[in-house]
């Protein structure tokens, strides 16, 4: 699961803000939560595995952490 197609198209669709809410946690609880993982190691995917300009990665963590905290009641 862990660096599969999917995995990477769902990073993919998060760093150029092609998800919705919903798809955004269910991508993070597949390929992250699930496996122990936390939104930090998203990061380093992004940076350390991609191309992705450092906006566009900023841009997707700052949503990631926005829709997690919606979900845990903080907003």
């Amino acid at each position: 699961m862990r660096g599969s197609e999917e995995m990477k198209l769902w990073l993919f669709d998060l760093a150029h803000g092609n998800l919705p809410d919903e798809q955004i946690v269910q991508g993070f609880t597949r390929y992250y939560t699930l496996l122990g993982l936390t939104i930090g190691n998203v990061q380093d995917d992004m940076v350390f595995h991609t191309h992705y300009d450092p906006d566009q990665i900023s841009a997707a963590m700052k949503k990631l952490r926005d829709v997690m905290k919606i979900l845990a009641g903080e907003q």
